[in-house]
This record gives structure tokens, C-alpha cells and sequence, in this order.
């Protein structure tokens, strides 16, 4: 993939997100360069008609588990709230760039 493509998609997602810091490893789960779900989802659509990459696929929850409640344990949450805490897998500039040069998400 040539170097302007790869420039391209992160200064979209720089600009999509307003991180004009976030670097083409850095993390859109987890870190400094965390974003919530709803900004990542609502960029990953215009990302997906930009660029015509098939993101039907993705795995929402690895990327954003259920959080529940973090100061309570879950034996004392109702089934839906609970979570095993899981980290996320980390999102990437990276993976979009790699996604974009195959036409689909490469990921899950």
C-alpha cells in the first residue's frame, strides 16, 4: 500500500475524531487515544462508504466489552450488567489501512 492511502486514512480518522495526536498504532479502545463507542461507530460508517470497505463483520463487543457496573461486584449485578472485565482489543489506524487494501475488515 503506498504511503499517501495510509496518510489518507489517518488524517480521515484524525479528522473524523478530532485526535489530531493519534498516531497510526495508537489504540481507539484503550490508552490515551481512547474513544468512546459511539464516536468510533458513527466514523467507522463514513470510514466504510469512503472508502468501500465491508465492515459488516466487526466485533463490537472485542473492541468494547460491557463495562456494567465497575465498583460493584458482579455476584450482586443482574445477569445483563455483568462482565468478566475483559480488556479490549486494541483498534488501530493500522487495521483500517490494512482493511481498506482488501475491500472488508480483516479482524474478526
Amino acid at each position: 500500500m503506498n504511503g499517501d492511502k495510509e496518510t489518507e486514512i489517518l488524517q480521515f480518522v484524525r479528522d473524523e475524531l478530532s485526535a489530531n495526536s493519534l498516531g497510526i498504532d495508537d489504540s481507539l479502545t484503550s490508552g490515551d487515544s481512547m474513544t468512546v463507542f459511539e464516536d468510533v461507530f458513527a466514523m467507522m460508517e463514513r470510514f466504510s462508504e469512503r472508502y468501500g470497505v465491508d465492515c459488516s463483520s466487526i466485533d463490537w463487543l472485542k473492541y468494547y466489552p460491557p463495562v456494567g457496573i465497575p465498583f460493584l461486584p458482579n455476584f450482586l449485578l443482574p445477569a445483563k450488567l455483568k462482565t468478566d472485565r475483559t480488556p479490549p482489543d486494541p483498534l488501530t489506524v493500522r487495521m483500517l489501512i490494512e482493511s481498506e487494501r482488501a475491500g472488508r475488515w480483516l479482524y474478526d
